[in-house]
């Protein structure tokens, strides 16, 4: 038996509809994660699929579609909301509130011009993205089960369907809000805003609570960045109000350093791209802000929205002297860290490689970088760096393998790259699912050597370097 508390459907109607599911032809499941225990899910892998495509009901389950709005590359788009996605029902765990969502389970009103499918290729790359960002320690929507069907399904070719189960506290986005607002709902906006408090920041006032969500977006802003992940789709409606990273579609870990890299190719104008990421974040909360003016007087909205760039570059900061192996604050740490970047946007070495490298820099000696010499050169840029480096360390009293110990723990060796994803989506296709399994247990673990996946931490063969992918991936 599951118990469940669906909280969000005592909410005023406007802000959901009922709705069926329609089941994949031919379901076949692929994996299941270790959260159905976390869940409390007491079903055999028959029984769950066969609830999680539609086919079965539990007791006290719900089947709803969230109604939201949002502005889309930085136009209003109107009415949007769960076009493929239906909520199963939210659970009481001991982590607390999980609501489990299917991705793909068929036409909701909310799909506009969709048709409420999801394809192998965009499920599994959730799926996997969704487990790694975990694994790097970035606030994240989780899985649960990934199915496949017979389904065919129209995108730029034709596809065979999937489903994907996530696990999330919460699906309220910042578009939950604007839709409120912009259609003059003021007594729903008041209730969605008291709910918000009294069950996910059940401590603080509803000042404090917008002050909390720019913080945690700020830092999962700053945590992005860190390790090079791109979105790809930074839209309001993609913006959760719990700071979790939500709705894998275009994403990339960037590949070669180039820090105006976009990985959407539907992104004509870059507006999605790494080193925008900021400063849309900050541009998203002031869309939510803008919601509460009737609430809460502007110039307090204002102040809590100031306080964004502060705290994205305090917890950039942080994790950054953490990626660099620095203990202490010094004064010249973020002029340190933009020379380091310049360095490798014009040398074009790979981010992740190159940081995973520096973790076994002995200060003063070049030579320990062997890896990248071999592989890029002697590149001038980037030994000028390391003589700054090297001053920089030595206000350090920290041992150079104390220092590499700690490297290693900020500093993944494996990120998903599109091409590792492209090849375990190909193993899916073909009916498989060994690769996909082996590649979560790195991704879980993503600061661990796995020495059988070596060649998968050096810089992506250029064949097949910085893929773009869609929004429809």
């Amino acid at each position: 038996m599951i118990n469940f508390e669906n909280t969000f459907q005592t909410l005023p109607p406007f802000l959901y509809e009922r709705v069926k599911p329609t089941p994949l032809t031919k379901p076949r499941l692929i994996h299941v994660s270790h959260l159905k225990e976390d869940l409390g899910i007491a079903l055999n892998e028959a029984e769950l699929v066969k609830w999680l495509n539609g086919e079965t009901a539990l007791p006290g389950e719900q089947r709803i579609a969230g109604r939201y709005a949002g502005h889309q590359f930085g136009v209003w788009a109107g009415q949007l909301g769960d076009g493929r996605a239906i909520s199963l029902g939210e659970l009481m765990t001991a982590k607390g509130r999980q609501e489990i969502q299917t991705k793909g389970s068929g036409l909701t009103p909310f799909s506009r011009m969709g048709d409420g499918k999801a394809v192998i290729r965009s499920s599994v790359r959730e799926y996997l993205c969704s487990e790694a960002m975990a694994g790097l320690g970035i606030p994240t929507t989780r899985v649960l089960a990934l199915i496949t069907g017979e389904d065919p399904v129209y995108r730029e070719s034709v596809e065979r369907s999937a489903l994907v189960a996530r696990v999330f506290p919460s699906n309220l986005r910042f578009g939950h809000f604007e839709l409120c607002f912009h259609f003059q709902k003021d007594e729903e906006l008041k209730a969605l805003a008291e709910y918000t408090r009294a069950t996910f920041f059940p401590d603080l006032t509803l000042s404090e609570m917008l002050r909390e969500i720019v913080h945690r977006t700020a830092k999962l802003m700053a945590q992005w960045q860190n390790v090079g992940f791109c979105h790809g789709v930074m839209n309001t409606d993609n913006m959760s109000v719990l700071g979790l990273t939500i709705d894998y579609g275009p994403f990339g870990f960037m590949e070669d350093t180039v820090l105006n890299y976009v990985c959407n190719h539907s992104d004509h104008q870059g507006r999605y791209a790494y080193n925008q990421q900021p400063s849309i974040g900050m541009w998203n909360l002031e869309r939510l802000m803008v919601c509460f003016m009737k609430l809460i007087p502007k110039e307090e909205l204002q102040a809590i929205l100031n306080e964004y760039p502060q705290q994205f570059e305090k917890e950039y900061l942080r994790l950054s002297r953490q990626k660099l192996g620095l203990k202490f604050e010094g004064p010249d740490d973020y002029r340190l860290l933009i020379s380091c970047l310049q360095a490798l946007n014009h040398t074009s070495m790979d981010y992740t490689f190159f940081f995973r490298e520096l973790s076994h820099y002995q200060k003063g000696d070049v030579k320990s970088l062997k890896s990248i010499w071999d592989y890029y050169g002697h590149r001038q840029e980037v030994k000028e760096w390391l003589g700054k480096y090297d001053e920089r360390l030595g206000l350090e009293s920290v041992s150079d393998e104390e220092r590499n110990r700690e490297m290693k723990k900020s500093n993944p060796k494996y990120v998903l790259k599109n091409y590792i994803a492209q090849e375990i989506i190909a193993d899916v296709e073909a009916g498989n699912s060994q690769k996909l399994n082996a590649w979560l247990e790195v991704l879980y673990k993503p600061f661990d050597e796995h020495e059988a996946f070596e060649a998968y931490a050096r810089p992506t063969p250029p064949e097949h370097k910085n893929y773009q992918v869609s929004c429809s991936s």
